[in-house]
């Protein structure tokens, strides 16, 4: 319900008293009637102004529906609705003002300005319920504030506007910008560069698309067999299907600046995130394999699952809230997180510095173990301010 409304005047509003004022003042001095019963006309429409203004935002019910999550720089609709609760007068022109900032918190990572966004409901007649929606694109990922609401109307003349401030707040966490994988990165994913060793999970008996024939052998299903093809041949022929294989991947994510970090720096942060926050998006589409994400940064985490959609918004939520920092914690994050790499999976560094190996082998044990597991052949370091993530992601 809609309570405290204030009624202000106008810019068309001031030129309209200053009309009006000057025709009073001309009729009081020349003592003109004519002038005096047009100020009285005058005066009619801005007294009709000020109270049809106060009577529209009596009685109205308003509210804001907003996602829980979105994608930066994915456009999103806000729903606004309102409910006049009178039984006779309607409300005309309403105009709905939200604001939309950072939330803060420490580490948050969105920054910048506050956000103005705004929708009109023409008509909202009595009794009855009507909504309008604006779109908005947060260009940052983090946590969001939406409110306080504002609605005012002008209706009919334009000359007072009213106005009330509502404490309707909304929030949203607006997870990492998402790019597009190049097919480099596909034949990186799917080549033995990562190493010698594949996990390969049959799915039954059919393992894969069906893309031709060949000759029947030893252990094949009689449900294979093509039979047209077998009596046109006049020998056993049955269907040829593509083995899939599942990748299991270890991501870590190194979000390490220098101490005084530079715009560039950040840049490379944010590119890093959206890169590891696509790869994730990408592999819980699939669902066929085992993720694990590993962050060295604030705050840090290891979180593994099978790559579901649901796990994958788990990972994308967290890489929202996550920022950089000028300490080396890789090789600590790793050498904890040992043990739960996969036997045979790929392990991906995604880092804000150019660098090697070099990094992991200052914790011995890590080494030690990954050797151990003959995993350490499948380390590669990518680094995000080289020519190679041109080839690997595109915005």
């Amino acid at each position: 319900m809609l309570k405290r409304r204030s009624v202000r005047i106008c810019p068309e509003g001031v030129y309209y008293a200053c009309v009006l004022g000057f025709i009073v003042v001309g009729a009081t001095l020349r003592d003109i009637n004519l002038l005096f019963v047009l100020a009285g006309l005058m005066v009619g429409p801005f007294l009709f102004n000020w109270r049809m203004v106060a009577l529209s935002l009596g009685r109205l019910a308003v509210d804001r529906k907003v996602a829980d999550y979105v994608t930066a720089g994915h456009p999103f609709p806000v729903e606004i609705g309102c409910e006049n609760q009178r039984r006779r007068l309607g409300s005309w022109v309403l105009v709905f003002e939200d604001a939309v900032v950072p939330e803060p918190g420490d580490g948050n990572p969105a920054e910048g300005e506050v956000t103005r966004a705004g929708v009109i409901l023409p008509y909202v007649a009595p009794g009855s319920r009507s909504q309008a929606a604006y779109r908005l694109t947060l260009p940052r990922r983090g946590r969001y504030r939406f409110g306080p609401l504002q609605v005012s109307t002008r209706f009919p003349l334009g000359l007072l506007k009213a106005s009330v401030r509502l404490p309707k707040y909304g929030r949203i966490l607006v997870g990492p910008r998402l790019g597009q994988l190049t097919p480099h990165w596909l034949h990186l994913l799917d080549t033995q560069r990562f190493g010698h060793q594949q996990v390969q999970h049959r799915q039954g008996p059919i393992d894969g698309d069906y893309y031709g024939l060949r000759e029947w052998q030893p252990g094949d299903s009689k449900r294979w067999i093509h039979w047209r093809a077998t009596a046109r041949l006049g020998r056993l022929a049955v269907r040829e299907f593509e083995r899939q294989q599942e990748h299991d991947l270890v991501l870590i994510l190194d979000l390490w600046v220098p101490p005084e970090a530079e715009p560039a720096d950040r840049a490379r942060v944010e590119l890093a995130i959206s890169f590891s926050a696509t790869v994730v998006e990408e592999m819980s589409r699939r669902g066929r394999s085992r993720l694990t994400v590993a962050v060295a940064g604030e705050p840090a985490g290891c979180w593994s699952g099978r790559a579901t959609p649901v796990f994958g918004r788990q990972i994308l939520e967290r890489l929202a809230m996550v920022h950089p920092i000028s300490e080396d914690r890789l090789a600590a994050l790793v050498g904890g997180m040992v043990l739960d790499v996969p036997l045979g999976a790929r392990l991906l560094v995604v880092s804000t510095r150019s660098g090697n190996l070099g990094h992991l082998h200052r914790s011995a044990d890590f080494a030690d173990k990954l050797r151990h597991q003959r995993a350490l052949a499948n380390v590669i370091w990518l680094d995000v301010g080289s020519p190679q993530m041109n080839h690997l992601f595109q915005w």
